[in-house]
């Protein structure tokens, strides 16, 4: 799965650096965007610039033209030599200037001056029409003029901008100047609104800390003075200041700003292009930005990005069949083959990765279960002694079982004895030459401070099988032999052992003495002999197998085993309501058990 993984990798780093390019590549176009905004701005300061000097220069022929007029002539010559009445100066003045320039509001003009040569204003049209007499030789432009120079000049007074031409007006012979007329024209609505239509960028003009004028909503722009005094010092080292930004709202503007010459340049009077600023690009503004003709089949690449993906997905799907889903599905029947026996183990060494791992880790346990001893089933751990034998121990010490101690050891009790009490005496054939002796019950033993002992479970089970006419299902070996508490017959300690072939060819005292019984006692008590010389038979049977299997015989206590045989007939018989049960012996993990079936007739 190595290359499937750096196919992944690969893909994943590509995903990455185009994702990284989305986000990144909008900043270097935007300060692209941002400089050929700035230079267009450039062109549009220097166009303006020239455009100042060019209506300066117009203004300045105009005005030039006023002071030609014949009567302006005559009428300040008169004023500059005191030869006429002031206010009749005053009033013949005013009206050839009205007559001169009849459309004043028109063109753009405020105001109109006429001066002497001493710099009295003789006459006003426009601002302050009734004033007169007052000086303003003081201003440059007129002192200009007065030497006999065209010039013009920008005034700034009262949050108002004005751009003022001057020109000399002679005597009627030329000889010398008798004064000069002024003109003042409108800076502020009609300029921006006539540079906006000219340059296609917006203008404002600044006063101080004020807007004067300018063709977006001033309350925007309240930011805009703080944002040029701050750069006050560049202002005057270059002209001008590069392109800078400044937010109104939700947009963003580009601007420069240049000073106006003159005396208004000590009042801060600047003009300032304006032009709107590209929003700022990310992937979510270019992807809203986007039109249908950018999608279009001769402007997308759709044809090489399809290819392309559909040539990653393949790959990646090769490379995953290869390195993941063949591997797997060869694992998978090396299994298979593995569970039918038809291989030993896996060949792990065509497995890489974690394949491989598994390919290890499935012989290692095959092999585990293979070499490992069979386990041994839970009564096969059990001691047959711990059941049959004396004292419930391997080494003949018996167990108090209701309290855990150990308990002094006991006698093997006399079976021939037991098996009368229990089952009456048993119906054997004599022996070659003896004559049968008669077959007696013995009487009820009284069992002297008798108590229950408690008795562990057989050490091999006993299972039931199923008759051979299959009336009886199968018992598992815990519903068969159980543990049960029973009285001992004759008393706490039992009597020593007698061999098994001693009791069964000799009766015992207590049945030799006590009297013959009737015969229909004695066929009443067949059912209990033949049941008794089964039981004897299974215990022959049972012994021999344990001699066979190289097990100990000497521990085994024939009442116990007796009473274990009758405690299993009669759960039988309770359970599946069946007349008896017979039990047969055979070998299993090596040792000797006992199972029982159950018979119905």
């Amino acid at each position: 799965m190595f290359l499937s993984k750096i196919w992944f990798i690969l893909v994943g780093l590509l995903a990455g650096v185009a994702v990284t390019a989305a986000f990144v590549a909008p900043r270097p176009a935007d300060r692209r965007i941002e400089q050929l905004e700035g230079q267009r701005l450039d062109r549009a300061q220097y166009a303006a610039e020239q455009m100042l000097k060019n209506d300066a220069r117009r203004w300045i022929d105009y005005v030039a033209k006023l002071g030609r007029d014949a009567h302006l002539t005559e009428a300040l010559d008169s004023s500059s030599r005191g030869a006429g009445e002031p206010k009749a100066l005053h009033e013949t003045v005013r009206s050839r200037l009205k007559a001169l320039v009849p459309d004043r509001a028109g063109i753009g003009v405020e105001s109109l001056i006429a001066v002497d040569n001493k710099g009295r204003v003789v006459a006003r049209v426009g601002d302050d029409e009734g004033e007169y007499g007052e000086s303003i030789a003081g201003a440059e432009v007129v002192g200009d003029a007065l030497r006999g120079y065209l010039s013009d000049d920008v005034w700034g007074a009262a949050g108002r901008l004005r751009r003022v031409g001057a020109a000399p007006v002679t005597s009627k012979s030329r000889d010398r100047i008798v004064g000069a007329v002024v003109v003042a024209v409108e800076t502020g609505k009609r300029l921006a609104e006539m540079w906006k239509r000219n340059l296609g960028v917006d203008v404002a003009i600044v006063l101080g800390k004020n807007v004067v004028s300018s063709t977006l909503p001033e309350a925007l722009l309240g930011q805009l003075p703080e944002l040029i005094e701050q750069h006050a010092t560049e202002i005057a080292n270059h002209k001008r200041t590069r392109a800078l930004v400044l937010y109104m709202g939700n947009e963003r503007m580009l601007l420069v700003a240049a000073p106006f010459v003159g005396e208004a340049s000590e009042q801060r009077a600047y003009y300032v292009l304006l032009n709107k600023k590209s929003p700022e690009s990310d992937p979510w503004v270019l992807l809203s930005n986007t039109s249908s003709d950018d999608l279009r089949w001769g402007h997308f690449p759709w044809l090489p990005l399809a290819l392309g993906i559909l040539a990653m997905i393949g790959i990646g799907l090769v490379l995953q069949r290869t390195e993941v889903e063949g591997p797997i599905r060869r694992l998978r029947t090396e299994v298979h083959s593995l569970a039918r026996n038809e291989i030993q183990k896996i060949d792990d060494t065509r497995y890489g990765g974690k394949l491989g791992g598994v390919a290890r880790d499935i012989n290692a346990t095959v092999e585990r279960f293979t070499h490992a001893p069979p386990p041994k089933s839970e009564t096969a751990k059990k001691n047959i002694g711990a059941i049959l034998d004396r004292g419930g121990s391997a080494d003949g010490q018996s167990f108090d079982m209701s309290r855990g101690k150990p308990a002094p050891p006991a006698p093997a009790p006399n079976l021939a004895s037991v098996a009368a009490s229990l089952f009456g005496a048993p119906k054997l054939p004599p022996p070659a030459g003896v004559a049968p002796a008669p077959v007696a019950v013995p009487a009820a033993p009284v069992a002297s401070s008798a108590r229950p002992v408690s008795l562990p479970t057989l050490p091999s089970p006993l299972e039931t099988t199923s008759s051979p006419s299959g009336e009886f299902a199968a018992v598992s070996p815990s519903s068969i032999i159980e543990t049960q508490e029973l009285p001992l017959l004759r008393g706490d300690v039992a009597p020593p052992p007698v061999p098994v072939s001693a009791a069964l060819a000799a009766p015992s005292a207590a049945a030799a003495a006590t009297p013959a019984l009737p015969a229909t006692s004695l066929a009443a008590s067949q059912p209990r002999n033949e049941e008794m010389e089964h039981f004897q038979r299974v215990l022959d049977d049972y012994i021999a197998l344990r001699a066979k299997c190289g097990e100990s015989t000497a521990s085994v206590s024939a009442d116990k085993f007796f009473a274990k045989l009758q405690s299993n007939r009669d759960q039988l018989i309770a359970k599946y309501g069946c007349r008896t049960a017979r039990f047969s012996v055979y070998v299993k993990d090596g040792k000797a058990a006992i199972k029982a079936t159950p018979v119905r007739s």
